[in-house]
C-alpha cells in the first residue's frame, strides 16, 4: 500500500550523472528523476545550491529527511563521509550518515565501503554498497554493479563480506575515444549493439588472457577486415568485460549472480556470463534497489544508535 506523502528522498549523486527518489513511509518509490549534474559539473562545488532545483518541489517542509549516497561523500564532494571496512552491513554502514547543513535544510550523506586484500591493497566504493543493500537476496550470493569502475561484491545475507573494482567502463572509453584503437570506428559515439562482435570480443578474452596483446586485435581486424569496422566497439566491449568476467570468476565460488544495472548494460553483462557458462543470472533494476538501499539505510540509524 502506498501513500502520496514523502517520508524520505533519496539521491545517487555521482561523478557524471544524480538521480532522485522520492519515497514514502512503506519504501515504495513514488517519483523519480534524474540530470547529468554529476559532481564534475558542479564546478564550483557549491552543491548546496546546486540540489535545490533537483528537489525543492518535493521538500514540502525541512523535516523530509534526505539521504545522499554515492561520490557526493567523497573527498571531491559535498562532505567526506566514513568508510566501512569488509565484513559490513546496513546498520554498520547507517552509523557512517553524516548531517551536512545547507541553506534549503539538513540533508545527511551516507559513506561507502572499503576492502584490503591479501597484498594489503586497499578498493573502495561509493554508491554500489546501496545498491548491493537494496537486493531482496538471502544466503550467499554475489552481485555486480557494472559500470564505469565495475563492483563485484560477495554477500552473505545482508552483510558485503568482499568485494572487488575492475575499471572496465572507464578503459572502455580512454580506449575508444582517446587511442589509435578508435581511429578506424566510424562512430566512436555510437551505441554498442553488435551482438556478434561483442560475443567475439568475449570468447577471444577468455582464449588467450594476454589483454595487452589482444587489445592490439581491435586495429588489426579494421585493418585487414574493413568490413568489420562498425562492429568494433563491440567487439572491445567483449574483449574487456569478457575479461573482467573471467577474471572475476575465478575468485568466487558463487553460483547465484545479480547484475545491477539499467537495461542494456544489464543485458550485455548477462550475455557475457551465459556465454561463460554462467547458469543463475539475474537482473536487478539500478535505480530499483538504490531506492530500495537508501530506505533500508535510513531505516537502519535507529538500530545503529
Amino acid at each position: 500500500m502506498t501513500s502520496d506523502a514523502t517520508a524520505l528522498i533519496g539521491i545517487d549523486w555521482g561523478t557524471s550523472r544524480r538521480r532522485a527518489h522520492r519515497i514514502d513511509s512503506q519504501g515504495h518509490v513514488l517519483e523519480s528523476r534524474s540530470d547529468a549534474l554529476g559532481l564534475s559539473a558542479v564546478r564550483d562545488g557549491n552543491f548546496d545550491v546546486a540540489l535545490q532545483p533537483l528537489i525543492s518541489d518535493w521538500r514540502e517542509t525541512r523535516s523530509i529527511p534526505v539521504l545522499m549516497c554515492g561520490m557526493i561523500g567523497s573527498r571531491n564532494g559535498w562532505a567526506e563521509t566514513a568508510y566501512c571496512e569488509c565484513p559490513f552491513g546496513i546498520e554498520d554502514l547507517s552509523r557512517t550518515i553524516a548531517p551536512v547543513i545547507g541553506a534549503g535544510g539538513t540533508v545527511h550523506i551516507v559513506g561507502g565501503g572499503s576492502a584490503t586484500d591479501a597484498r594489503r591493497h586497499h578498493d573502495v566504493m561509493r554508491g554500489e554498497e546501496t545498491q548491493f543493500f537494496g537486493l531482496d537476496a538471502s544466503g550467499r550470493h554475489l552481485a555486480i554493479a557494472p559500470g564505469t569502475h565495475s563492483k563485484w561484491a560477495s554477500l552473505e545475507g545482508e552483510r558485503i563480506t568482499e568485494f572487488r573494482t575492475y575499471m572496465t567502463g572507464e578503459l572502455f572509453a580512454l580506449l575508444k575515444d582517446h587511442s589509435t584503437l578508435g581511429w578506424l570506428m566510424p562512430n566512436r559515439d555510437a551505441t554498442v549493439g553488435d551482438e556478434k562482435s561483442f560475443r567475439e570480443g568475449i570468447k577471444d578474452a577468455v582464449a588467450d588472457n594476454d589483454l595487452l596483446h589482444g587489445l592490439f586485435n581491435v586495429r588489426t581486424l579494421g585493418l585487414f577486415d574493413p568490413g568489420r569496422a562498425e562492429g568494433l566497439s563491440s567487439y572491445l566491449s567483449g574483449l574487456l568485460i569478457g575479461c573482467e568476467i573471467s577474471s572475476a570468476m575465478t575468485r568466487y565460488a558463487e553460483k547465484s549472480i545479480t547484475v545491477i544495472a539499467a537495461a542494456q548494460l544489464a543485458r550485455r553483462y548477462e550475455l557475457a556470463l551465459m556465454t561463460l557458462g554462467a547458469r543463475d543470472v539475474r537482473i536487478a533494476d539500478v535505480d530499483a534497489v538504490t531506492a530500495k538501499g537508501l530506505w533500508r539505510i535510513w531505516q537502519a540509524r535507529g538500530e545503529a544508535l
